[in-house]
């Protein structure tokens, strides 16, 4: 079996174990090689009937030949209106945090328009690279173990985030699209050197370092059970308030009380609007050891927590 062929088929069981046949869909486009490869996989696996596939392309206006690119896909690939939809976004080219901000509205009008057009599954054209580039940005900003394990969200509230690709590399994904002649735009600023995740690429793959740091991301992905701790202890109950086992947590030792907290807030980043610090956690912990007075909240990181109905309840805000 080729790559090519290999792939095409890697995608249709992936739909085949993740989704059925009649859920409605939405496919996040950029117009360049990984989402164009994605679509076009989805597409032949013939899975999904066309009318419940939407597509979704974000206009950042970084570039001035962006727009014209997005028409031409549209054209290329016969998009029909009724499914398609264009979300411009306004955002200063290389301001300071632009790439975080940028993700943030994305996730945040795709879970809108998915509300409303009742689509639960999301596919994302993220790639093995990626991951990896994922993975040793964290490494850098000195990321706990938390963070190195679980390099990509699986959901985004209510959402259940896809990424079909995520075992192939750049090469493999262009050796598909050469191979089925796809149309594809590439994105200058992904060469500019101006944003750090650029520089990242250029250096790991300038360096040859790729197969160490994938080798290493795997050894962290195998202890992501410990993101499964804090669901012994925090239980969700509704919006965003989840009820606390007290009892339970206060018997475990502080090391990995630690790791529940930072774990259950981790689970749950996309609530957060900024990311949680280790004097956050030990003001956390040094509340849950204080006698909580019955309907009285107290501020923690990103909320409050209190008793209520003799129910240790925390809700993030």
């Amino acid at each position: 079996m080729t790559e090519e062929v290999s792939l095409s088929h890697s995608v249709k069981n992936y739909l085949q174990n993740n989704t059925k046949a009649n859920d409605k869909i939405l496919i996040s486009i950029s117009c360049g090689l990984d989402s164009t490869v994605l679509y076009d996989a989805i597409i032949r696996s013939k899975y999904f009937n066309k009318k419940n596939i939407y597509y979704m392309i974000f206009d950042h206006q970084i570039r001035s030949e962006g727009k014209y690119e997005i028409k031409q896909f549209i054209n290329i690939y016969n998009l029909t209106n009724k499914n398609l939809f264009v979300k411009r976004l306004f955002l200063k080219d290389k301001s300071k945090g632009f790439q975080n901000k940028s993700r943030s509205i994305r996730y945040d009008f795709l879970y809108k328009f998915s509300k409303k057009k009742n689509v639960k599954h999301i596919f994302l054209g993220h790639h093995l690279d990626d991951l990896n580039e994922t993975y040793f940005l964290r490494k850098t900003q000195q990321s706990s173990a938390t963070g190195l394990s679980n390099i990509f969200l699986d959901k985004y509230k209510s959402l259940k985030l896809h990424r079909p690709l995520k075992k192939y590399t750049k090469k493999q994904i262009k050796t598909y699209a050469l191979f089925n002649r796809l149309t594809w735009f590439d994105d200058r600023s992904n060469l500019e050197l101006d944003y750090t995740r650029n520089k990242i690429r250029n250096f790991l793959y300038s360096k040859k370092l790729s197969n160490q740091i994938n080798n290493e991301r795997q050894n962290f992905s195998k202890i992501f059970h410990l993101h499964q701790l804090h669901k012994n202890f925090f239980k969700r109950k509704r919006n965003n308030i989840f009820e606390i086992d007290t009892n339970k947590f206060n018997y475990l030792n502080e090391d990995l009380k630690f790791i529940i907290v930072q774990t259950f807030y981790y689970e749950y980043r996309h609530l957060l609007k900024k990311q949680i610090r280790d004097e956050n956690i030990k003001n956390f912990l040094k509340i849950l050891k204080t006698h909580l007075i019955s309907n009285k909240e107290m501020s923690v990181f990103s909320g409050k927590i209190g008793v209520f109905n003799k129910k240790t309840c925390i809700n993030l805000t």
